[in-house]
């Protein structure tokens, strides 16, 4: 008896039967339940934006080609229409019936626009020119694909022109990210430095901890306003992207603050210990032994809050105009950005090209946010 190990009291190591069973295939059953309850919104969200806006990232070339059709669509020689020169000059016909086609590198840069093309009879051939692909009813789609969407800006397009694309919603996303990226983390690896190096456990630290919880769970608008409130009634400064990135860095700075500090609670006080040993300052420790062991960590913190301020849309629309034009001064009081783009046509009637338009930014912003999150996680497995 004196031999035999006896298992801890309360712990059972009999095979599961009978309610014992039932109770774990009903947890295994809730925690798939789970999975699929968290997973399939964010597929679903993920699937929907990739459909409704993928067409728009590939686009029609430049602005090359017309051509004449009937009154059934059937595409007639380009002579008894007239020249493509009538034809950019909005000259109709002369011969009854006919009219002009523009399908995509046609007359209008289009963004995205998907065409039902003419029907092609057999007697005249389609050239390597016109890019159609027919099908057995006599029509298809146009698509060729360039980086418009990447390249230009939307200026004064209206929700039903299918032109413009997203230059100025993608610089201006970029930029408000780094510019808060400028401001916050410097502030968060300070506090986080002042939370475990020299504050450790003291009443001031445990003061700062504190506010730092509550500034985490503060909702973007509240924010906002508070810039607002403070910069631009109180001080009298106006609407500026500066006024945004110091609400953005307020959202900001809870994550690089806490991201830094358990990066620098992880390295080991034996390494500390060993500087101050040979006669290192504190300062210089931290400087040169106890951020460079951590510094793919905090990196990795630093990106994932720059992903999650680009996404935010109220501090935009409080503090800073929408712009539909490329505007390079950080210091303007209007700029264009994605979720600002997203909102400015999601009343766009479904259909319209401005509607597609919102589609096309939100996957834009989505992928943006996802190159980040797989720099954060390439720099976690180096941190590994």
């Amino acid at each position: 008896m004196s031999g035999r190990t006896l298992p801890p009291p309360g712990l059972d190591l009999r095979a599961p039967s009978g309610i014992r069973t039932f109770k774990n295939n009903l947890a295994t059953l809730g925690v798939w339940l789970a999975v699929v309850v968290a997973t399939i919104p964010l597929l679903w969200i993920l699937v929907s934006v990739t459909v409704k806006g993928a067409p728009l990232l590939f686009t029609r070339g430049p602005d090359h080609h017309v051509v004449c059709v009937d009154q059934h669509n059937v595409r007639v020689p380009t002579e008894r229409c007239g020249t493509e020169q009538d034809a950019r000059a909005d000259a109709s016909p002369t011969e009854p019936g006919l009219r002009w086609l523009f399908p995509h590198g046609g007359r209008h840069v289009a963004v995205g626009e998907r065409v039902n093309t003419y029907r092609v009879p057999t007697t005249y051939p389609v050239t390597a020119e016109t890019v159609v692909h027919v099908t057995d009813q006599g029509s298809g789609d146009i698509r060729s694909f360039s980086l418009q969407w990447w390249t230009t800006s939307l200026d004064n397009t209206t929700s039903k022109e299918t032109k413009g694309g997203a230059l100025q919603a993608i610089y201006g996303t970029l930029l408000l990210g780094i510019l808060t990226a400028v401001v916050a983390v410097p502030v968060g690896m300070l506090g986080a430095i002042f939370l475990v190096e020299y504050g450790r456990g003291t009443r001031a630290a445990r003061l700062v901890s504190f506010m730092v919880d509550i500034l985490t769970g503060v909702p973007s608008i509240v924010a906002a306003l508070f810039i607002y409130a403070m910069f631009i009634t109180t001080f009298g400064f106006s609407r500026s992207a500066i006024a945004t990135v110091l609400a953005l860095a307020l959202l900001m700075l809870p994550m690089v603050l806490r991201s830094t500090e358990e990066m620098l609670k992880l390295v080991p006080d034996s390494l500390r210990e060993a500087a101050w040993a040979l006669g290192v300052p504190k300062w210089r420790t931290i400087l040169s032994v106890v951020v460079p062991t951590s510094f793919n960590g905090i990196l990795t913190g630093v990106v994932l809050g720059i992903a999650r301020v680009m996404g935010e849309t109220a501090p935009l629309l409080i503090l800073i105009g929408y712009a539909k034009y490329l505007y390079l001064d950080p210091f303007g009081d209007s700029m264009g950005a994605l979720p600002t783009m997203i909102n400015d046509g999601i009343s766009a009637p479904a259909g319209d090209p401005g509607a597609d338009r919102v589609w096309a930014a939100a996957l834009t912003l989505v992928l943006i946010v996802m190159v980040l999150n797989l720099v954060a996680r390439r720099i976690a497995a180096r941190t590994k």
